[in-house]
């Protein structure tokens, strides 16, 4: 298990984006919310080490224009990781063993279903993006009502990922990922591997659909709407 190399030397863009969802407090921590309370579908958004990204929160505030209820919990509590730390082996593999682990933060996740299942929604997917996708897919293995996944460009992946999975998953990966046939074939083998589906964007980055985008980049922003398209259709499918 470890980072794609583009994640540890590849910097976030600049951007600028003033989102349409808010801010809310739940046992404690922080969560981006949008999209209709109550909705029937429902999504636990992962986001990458750079946490809320304004490129991370237009992209959740497009896939919400679906119909989907979008919460992001703030894992990070505030504090990204930055370029000096993903130099640093050391310091990233402490973090990837640390507070960035799936042990660290599956409460938080725990607690962001709880939050939507209050709010009346019931059928909840994940998107993790890099190192989130980590989350997202470890939450499928562990029956924490959560029916399927998109992973977008992700990191941190293992084999035992893809065979404890227990809902379709949706695959979306770079130039800048190994390729994951092999472990996707797992899934596509199990009952419900006809929801399941993988595309791989071989012009684009690591990060190009969150903050390593360039979203000022008409062919960028073009490969982030077919992320959103597959996400959105992916989710109406497998979660109703």
């Amino acid at each position: 298990m470890s980072f794609v190399s583009a994640c540890c030397n590849t910097p976030p863009v600049q951007a600028e984006y003033t989102p349409v969802g808010e801010y809310i407090e739940h046992n404690g921590a922080k969560y981006y919310a949008v999209g209709n309370k109550g909705a029937s579908q429902g999504v636990i958004f992962c986001y990458d080490i750079f946490g809320f990204h304004p490129n991370t929160l237009q992209v959740a505030d497009k896939l919400s224009l679906s119909g989907l209820r979008v919460i992001i919990p703030d894992f990070l509590l505030g504090d990204p990781l930055t370029m000096a730390v993903l130099a640093d082996r050391t310091a990233i593999m402490k973090f990837a063993t640390g507070r960035g682990s799936w042990d660290s933060n599956r409460e938080m996740f725990k607690a962001a279903v709880s939050l939507l299942q209050a709010e009346g929604t019931q059928n909840i997917g994940s998107a993790g993006f890099c190192w989130g996708a980590k989350f997202a897919l470890c939450a499928l293995g562990e029956n924490l009502n959560i029916k399927s996944v998109s992973l977008v460009h992700p990191s941190m992946l293992e084999r035992k990922d893809f065979e404890k999975a227990q809902g379709p998953v949706l695959l979306l990966t770079t130039k800048d990922e190994p390729n994951m046939d092999e472990d996707f074939e797992i899934v596509k083998n199990k009952p419900f591997g006809k929801l399941s589906y993988a595309e791989r964007f071989e012009d684009r980055i690591h990060g190009f659909c969150a903050a390593r985008g360039d979203f000022s980049d008409s062919n960028v922003i073009k490969d982030v709407g077919r992320v959103i398209q597959l996400t959105t259709g992916f989710f109406n499918k497998s979660l109703a």
